[in-house]
Formats: C-alpha cells, structure tokens, sequence
C-alpha cells in the first residue's frame, strides 16, 4: 500500500504526498454515480474522506490548492459534504465544510455558500452571519442566503433582499421560481465550457441547493407568490 504523509510545498503550504489514492477514490465514486450506484460512491467518499481526517490530524494544516493530487483531496472533501447535504444531514454537511475551509482559507471550492445554506438550516445564525460575511454583498448568493435567513426566521420575505434578486440578478430569481430545470444539452455544454451564462450559474446553484428545497419546498412557493 502507498505511504501518505504530509510534506512542505514550494508555497510554504503543506502537500498530500501519495494524496493520488485520494484522487483515484473521487474518480471511482464519480463512475459509481454515472452508473446509478449513488449509495456506494457516498460510501466510498466518505470512507476516503475519514481517512484523510486520521493522516492530517488535529493540528492546523493549510493544504496547497496549486498541488494537483492535494486538490483532489480538498474536492473529496467538499463532493463528500455535498453528499449529506443531499440526504438532509446538514450538521454533517456543515462539519465537513467548516474542515474544508481550515484546510483552504482561500476557499477555492466556495464552500462557504453551502456552509451559509447549512447553517441557516440548522437554525445556527451567529455562524450564518459569520459566513455571510465572506460572501460579497452584490452577489446573488447573499440575496438568496438574506432571503432563506429571513424566511427560516419569521416566514416572511426581505424584500430588499427580493428587489436585488429581481433586479441586479434576474437569473437567478427565475432559475428559483421556475417550475422546470432541465438538465438539458445546453446547460450541459456550458458547464463543460470556459465560461457560463447567468442562466447556466443560476442553474448549477439551484441543483446544488434542491435537496433543500425538496425539504422545505414553501420558500420556494413563498419567493413565487412575493
């Protein structure tokens, strides 16, 4: 069996040496899921994610992004948090996120959106408000976290929140109040390109989110109705 350790990168960062193990688990988890075997591809992550819990420790590592077989290692991570989240197991999808963004303060993945979605579901609003302020104000992340903070809280709508959202981005209102969101050959093609559209980020946001709007499906109805 390969040796993992962790050793210094040219960066001053730390780089997985052997992370290439973690890297091929990702590929095997993500061939498991084209071929309809989700339950195992999460297993696999999440097998592979404990165990680079046990080789990193409890100490403080910032992990090197730019180190193609350490990136891999911090994708396991995130695609594995993404997987509970999926599920509902937001507290478990939080934890694997907040890991994330110890090992990658830069925050490549833009986990933090996902770890401010979680929160707000978890009710957890001095976290969500630490996290919101990582994410800039003018994008439409934060209306859409601004407009779940509120309606968690109260059952109503901000409506500052909802003009920024109908007017600075359009997009993303319609991706969220649509009825349908085909994953069609377009969309497919885009996210596969260099550069997407408005209408294709908006769309890869909504699939990210969907576990959680199947679980409370009336800020949806309540973002429709506004």
């Amino acid at each position: 069996m390969e040796k993992l350790s962790i050793k210094p990168s040219a960066s001053g960062l730390v780089r997985i040496d052997g992370g290439e193990k973690f890297g091929s688990a990702l590929r095997r988890s993500q061939a498991l899921d084209r071929e309809g075997r989700a339950e195992e591809a999460c297993r696999m992550r999440f097998d592979a994610v404990q165990r680079l819990d046990d080789l990193l420790g409890d100490d403080p590592v910032a992990l090197d992004w730019a180190d193609g077989a350490t990136r891999s290692c911090l994708e396991l991570i995130y695609a594995s948090a993404a997987d509970h989240f999926a599920i509902g197991d937001a507290e478990m999808a939080a934890a694997l996120w907040e890991r994330l963004l110890e090992l990658d303060e830069e925050d490549h993945t833009e986990a933090v959106v996902m770890l401010a979605f979680c929160y707000v579901e978890l009710e957890d609003y001095d976290c969500f408000d630490d996290a919101l302020f990582d994410i800039s104000s003018k994008s439409p992340e934060y209306s859409l976290l601004t407009l779940w903070r509120e309606f968690r809280r109260t059952g109503g709508i901000d409506v500052d929140a909802l003009r920024a959202l109908r007017t600075r981005h359009r997009a993303w209102y319609d991706e969220f109040t649509a009825g349908e969101h085909p994953a069609d050959e377009k969309y497919m093609a885009e996210c596969r390109g260099e550069r997407a559209s408005a209408s294709t980020e908006a769309r890869e946001l909504w699939f990210a989110t969907v576990a959680l709007w199947e679980r409370h499906p009336d800020f949806i109805e309540a973002l429709r109705r506004a």
